[in-house]
């Protein structure tokens, strides 16, 4: 292991809620009071490795000038690694800005889809920590268990021929993950940076309002009820696509929304039935 600074967790209180088994631990302390201390669960090599990658994805695109909290540095925490990175403590994300005051919804709706196409107009610049997500992807295709024979084929040909496009991507593009704190916004949580066409983007965000927010857990995150996701999802593709056209993007992002599925699919482990489970909706969204 690398000679990280090592901290005690002694001087640290953790904000995670009790029976949040979330993979990441955040962290506090009263002597660094604009400091945010984040860290894996596990200690095993692979969570060691997905910190140091998730500190040097997000520093990358803070150094690109995309708003997000500044990382500062990589330490050590007994047999786990962490960072730390700007605390910004009065942040609200938009989620729990619709939730608080469903009236919002419009205008919180119309300025995610204005920062989402600033977002989608950066250029990476080539940065070796922020990976292709068309590579990603086709690996995904081909891996997968969840779609087979011709649906399969038939994916792997789609990827293929898309653009592999330099402009980037959040990686987990929803409402949740876009913040306020005193009046400017920031990205979070963007360990699935990646560069590639914003429809993958925009994909995952259809998924995640029309079938991930339905779910109880989830429900609780997003912080309003199903009907208040669905109005901000459909007044967000309002604002970012434009009147005209509508019905041919959210066609574009629900099968986009089968990719992302795929890509999740791929991430995790799953169990026979969530495979089975997940692989008929998947195919279902790819039309």
């Amino acid at each position: 292991m690398n000679d990280y600074k090592t901290i005690d967790l002694q001087q640290w209180t953790c904000l995670n809620e009790e029976g949040d088994q979330g993979s990441g631990l955040i962290y506090i302390n009263p002597l660094e009071p604009d400091v945010l201390l984040k860290t894996s669960r596990r200690a095993e090599e692979a969570s060691r490795e997905n910190t140091v990658k998730e500190f040097h994805i997000a520093k990358a695109i803070y150094d690109l000038g995309v708003p997000t909290p500044r990382m500062l540095e990589i330490v050590k925490l007994d047999d786990r690694l962490g960072f730390t990175s700007e605390w910004l403590k009065n942040k609200k994300s938009y989620a729990r800005l619709a939730g608080e005051d469903p009236g919002l919804i419009d205008s919180l709706a119309a300025r995610m889809a204005a920062h989402g196409h600033e977002l989608h107009s950066t250029q990476t610049l080539g940065s070796e920590w922020i990976p292709s997500m068309k590579e990603m992807m086709l690996q995904a295709v081909g891996s997968t268990l969840m779609v087979e024979g011709k649906t399969k084929e038939e994916l792997m040909r789609f990827v293929e021929d898309l653009e592999d496009a330099p402009t980037l991507l959040h990686g987990k593009f929803n409402f949740t993950n876009i913040i306020e704190d005193h009046g400017r916004i920031y990205w979070i949580d963007l360990s699935r940076a990646a560069h590639g066409l914003p429809m993958f983007d925009l994909g995952h965000f259809y998924l995640y309002c029309h079938y991930f927010a339905k779910k109880s857990r989830v429900n609780n995150i997003a912080h309003m009820n199903d009907e208040q996701i669905m109005q901000f999802w459909n007044r967000f593709a309002f604002h970012y696509n434009g009147p005209e056209g509508l019905d041919s993007f959210e066609a574009q992002c629900k099968r986009f929304a089968g990719l992302a599925l795929i890509f999740i699919g791929y991430l995790q482990v799953l169990t026979d039935q969530e495979r089975a489970y997940l692989g008929k909706l998947a195919a279902f969204l790819l039309g």
